[in-house]
């Protein structure tokens, strides 16, 4: 079983560092993986992408060395097992709202005596059948990472229980949503948002989890100070953006202007 890299670096008590891929292309997922991430941020939340095509996404990243995150659909946690015995290391939960919620999650994805997780041990996470059956539920239980967002305003109060919680592994803010929800939309400055911020932090502190953001890649230090250390830091989208604006500002400078439409 490939180990997980951002498993390793979490236990070290160093930084991960993820990018988000939304892209259905396993040749840009591995080149993305290349670059040195510990993981690759699927959304399957705001995409519905084809189980093939994640398949190959997930071999993408194995590929090239970097975790597959999935972030699953609310409520559809059906889809977990599948995921997982592709070869998915890490499973993001969005809109949990209750520590019973996360206790769920727990049971799915981790196989007894942690969680209530089925087995069949003959996909890419079980070597394809290679592994011996005492040892391939051992590695998928130490391997496998889950996130759960705090994103919703009824989370906040259970998010030191969920912190507390045997089998989560990060809390990882959406500031978006968690804006969004609160009537406060992209105001992380706002003394109500920050002080979530700092409480997620500071629960992760308590119970040795950890906690987790997306950010831009200048304010790694800034959320590594404040006691954040899974950050994902760029996307795809992104990045082809930001190419794109430089490429025709470089052309506006030898007189060549194109018009966005």
């Amino acid at each position: 079983m490939q180990p997980s890299s951002v498993r390793k670096k979490l236990n070290q008590g160093e930084l991960a560092i993820s990018a988000k891929c939304a892209y259905v292309d396993p040749e840009l997922v591995e080149l993305v993986g290349h670059f040195g991430f510990d993981g690759i941020w699927i959304c399957l939340e705001h995409k519905r992408i084809d189980p093939a095509a994640i398949y190959a996404m997930v071999a993408a990243c194995r590929l090239s060395g970097a975790d597959a995150i999935l972030r699953v659909p609310p409520a559809n946690y059906g889809d977990l097992i599948w995921l997982l015995e592709a070869g998915v290391r890490g499973v993001m939960i969005p809109r949990v709202r209750h520590v019973d919620e996360a206790r769920k999650i727990v049971e799915m994805v981790k196989f007894p005596p942690v969680g209530r997780r089925g087995f069949d041990g003959v996909h890419a996470e079980a070597d394809f059948g290679r592994l011996a059956m005492p040892e391939y539920a051992a590695e998928a239980n130490r391997e496998s990472f889950i996130i759960i967002q705090i994103e919703e305003p009824e989370a906040v109060a259970h998010i030191d229980a969920i912190a507390a919680l045997p089998g989560v592994d990060v809390l990882f803010v959406g500031p978006a949503d968690l804006t969004l929800g609160l009537g406060k939309f992209g105001q992380l400055e706002d003394p109500e948002v920050a002080g979530i911020i700092r409480q997620v932090a500071a629960a992760c502190k308590k119970h040795g989890k950890v906690a987790g953001i997306p950010c831009l890649a200048s304010q790694v230090a800034k959320y590594r100070e404040l006691g954040f250390r899974f950050l994902n830091v760029v996307s795809d989208y992104r990045c082809m953006q930001i190419g794109l604006k430089q490429a025709m500002a470089e052309l506006e400078t030898q007189g060549v202007r194109l018009t966005a439409r």
